[in-house]
């Protein structure tokens, strides 16, 4: 045999190897066997967990902006919670910061334990009538479900909360461990009244937290990943986030003789640019994280795939980055174009045409280095400023601890074996506020939610499921009681 088909063997050779360790390597990664101790009692009324929702959901928190300054549903907001929880406010310090954000401390019996943090933002988005089913403030009740503008997004939340802490301490029992409950008033305009004033108050009392619980992930439909199990996905991170102003400058005139360039054209070419120009993908450490604890759970063709993330990562990012906006947004800083703004005449050419693009950043990147990337892509014809302050990242909260192992556990107690996995939350919560607070931050809804759950956040006939919500209550009160009593 000639030199040349001794190579061309080998090299058969190796690929049939590699191919063969790959499969073998997917048909080996199976779920491992544990001794689950599944609570399926549901403690609680749907028929009360549903009222509750409603009454909240009635109360119209919306977030209060611009030249709006009605802030009485948020009073109005604290009596029902007063009212619909006596025992939580019987027992806890009610703390009231920058006029309507409010803190509920409990406190344990034993001062060496750190105290535990619960979050839920009191407001809701607009809900303008048309194209809803129902009136978006009646918080009617039917089919099964609660519906109206935060009934998803995110009162049933805090009702769960607060419906099992009130059961908890209707005997009387205090926990072992202190519990704070924060709750925002602005979390949909990024909690800068509300959240951030919070954290900035506890942080001056020397407050630090075991761990912190705020919403984000959910248990979803596995089948976004090929998993055949439902996904428990735990946001142990959050994207940064800054809007940019793209600008352009030029002389204007009538429409009648235009020249070849204007202040429109520059932002257009911009525009296309920077969407035919994304920046990078990159599997994060809880992206890698999340490939591991998915894939035993996932079917054979896709095993191999995420099984191997680790040798297949320039194929996994091609292929993630293109299937699905959600997962693409997991992998990269994504840009949403989402105001443009010219003339305010259709025959005048304007002197200054602007677009705004909503920047969303990945774990690891900052607003300056990705601010120089668009402006190389942009041009030096485009100036790029800030809208807003924004924030980079948040850190990478700790997994490797009995407050995580817990979560973990409580999960898997109240939906089996289902795969539990960390994940960056691509969307802004109020936890980025408490990073100087806790080091052990997580952002997990006990709740199901399919992909058509997800599209009625912040969309007309918002709803939620009485039957998820009372399940959620009962995590609540599994958790709480096996980390705080």
């Amino acid at each position: 045999m000639t030199t040349g088909g001794i190579v061309g063997v080998c090299i058969a050779g190796a690929i049939v190897l590699f191919i063969a360790f790959l499969l073998i390597r997917a048909a080996l990664t199976v779920p491992k066997k544990r001794a689950i101790e599944q609570k399926t009692e549901i403690e609680f009324d749907e028929n009360v967990i549903a009222e509750r929702i409603s009454g909240a959901v009635k109360i119209p928190t919306v977030t209060v902006q611009g030249d709006v300054t009605d802030y009485a549903p948020f009073l109005q907001y604290h009596e029902y919670l007063e009212k619909t929880f006596p025992n939580v406010f019987s027992h806890a310090e009610k703390t009231i910061v920058n006029g309507y954000s409010l803190i509920l401390k409990i406190n344990g019996t034993d001062e060496s334990l750190l105290p535990a943090c619960f979050l839920s933002h009191q407001d809701v988005v607009p809900a303008p009538a048309k194209g809803w089913e129902v009136e978006p403030f009646s918080g009617e009740i039917k089919d099964g479900f609660v519906w109206g503008r935060g009934s998803l997004d995110m009162k049933w939340h805090k009702i769960a909360l607060l419906s099992a802490l009130d059961k908890l301490l209707e005997k009387g029992e205090l926990p072992k461990r202190g519990i704070y409950c924060c709750f925002g008033h602005d979390e949909e305009i990024t909690g800068k009244d509300g959240a951030k004033n919070v954290a900035a108050y506890l942080l001056e009392k020397g407050v630090r937290f075991e761990y912190l619980l705020d919403e984000g992930g959910s248990v979803i439909d596995g089948s976004i990943l090929g998993s055949k199990a439902p996904i428990a996905a735990i946001g142990v991170c959050e994207k940064g986030y800054v809007d940019y102003v793209l600008t352009s400058e030029r002389d204007g005139g009538h429409a009648s003789n235009p020249k070849r360039k204007s202040a429109v054209t520059d932002v257009a070419q911009a525009v296309f640019d920077l969407s035919h120009l994304p920046m990078k993908t990159k599997l994060t450490a809880p992206v890698k994280k999340m490939f591991k604890n998915v894939s035993p759970y996932m079917s054979y063709p896709f095993r191999i795939l995420f099984a191997n993330a680790d040798v297949l990562a320039p194929l996994l990012k091609f292929i993630l980055s293109r299937v699905n906006p959600v997962t693409n947004a997991a992998l990269r800083t994504t840009f949403g174009f989402t105001q443009l703004q010219g003339s305010d005449a259709p025959n005048v050419i304007p002197g200054t045409a602007t677009a705004v693009v909503n920047v969303r950043i990945n774990i690891g990147q900052t607003q300056k280095e990705v601010k120089q990337y668009i402006q190389k892509a942009v041009g030096k014809n485009i100036s790029v400023t800030e809208l807003n302050p924004g924030y980079d990242p948040t850190p990478i909260s700790n997994m490797d601890n009995d407050s995580y192992r817990k979560l973990e556990e409580t999960v898997r107690e109240m939906w089996g074996d289902v795969p539990v996995t960390p994940f960056p939350f691509i969307a802004a919560t109020d936890a980025k506020h408490y990073v100087k607070l806790c080091d052990s931050i997580y952002r997990f809804g006990p709740i199901e939610m399919t992909m058509e759950d997800d599209k009625l956040i912040h969309a007309t006939n918002e709803r939620v499921s009485i039957k998820g919500a009372t399940k959620g209550a009962q995590f609540f009160k599994n958790f709480i009681e096996k980390t705080c009593f």
